[in-house]
């Protein structure tokens, strides 16, 4: 991504290795570590290793989005409450960056990643400000966990929090494990 680019939607993409230190991912360690408990050997795990109550303490924080193909894009099948709270819209059948203020900068920037993670998959660790939705005081972080249909990356958990005023990412994730920023 280019500082440009960067600059204009305000956030920062990490990828890390699908093997992970769990400890190293700060509050998102716990669901790391079961995602990674769900892997058989080097696949991803399926959508269907998960049940509703393995998010328990993150209702409403949690996203799925669905990587459509032919074209390229991407779906939010589930946007939580709490998200939309946060954003100020309700991803729920929406695509990536429908309802940003320059929805061509998120499909840019947002949509590439999600093309690398499709091809290379990766655990994501993702930070940034709501600038595009109005709400520049909110600033998130987030885990993105990718999903298998069996043969490819078919869909991808999101997982977020909101950034307590003086805290940064650093203070968060102090050994984050991001082997290079998108």
């Amino acid at each position: 991504m280019s500082d440009e680019e960067r600059k204009l939607i305000k956030w920062e993409y990490g990828k890390c290795a699908l093997d992970a230190n769990p400890a190293d991912f700060g509050p998102f360690q716990s669901i790391v570590s079961l995602w990674q408990s769900k892997r058989k050997g080097n696949e991803l795990p399926l959508r269907r290793d998960f049940e509703f109550s393995d998010f328990r303490g993150l209702w409403g924080r949690v996203a799925i989005v669905n990587l459509e193909r032919d074209p390229f894009n991407v779906r939010f099948t589930l946007w939580g409450t709490k998200l939309a709270e946060w954003w100020g819209v309700d991803y729920t059948g929406k695509l990536l960056g429908e309802k940003a203020i320059n929805p061509e900068a998120w499909k840019t920037v947002e949509g590439r990643y999600f093309v690398e993670m499709s091809e290379r998959p990766f655990i994501g660790l993702i930070q940034g400000h709501l600038d595009q939705y109005k709400r520049s005081h909110r600033r998130v972080v987030g885990v993105d966990l990718p999903l298998s249909d069996g043969k490819q990356v078919s869909q991808v958990f999101l997982i977020h929090m909101e950034l307590p005023e003086g805290q940064c990412f650093e203070d968060l994730f102090p050994n984050a494990p991001i082997d290079q920023f998108f």
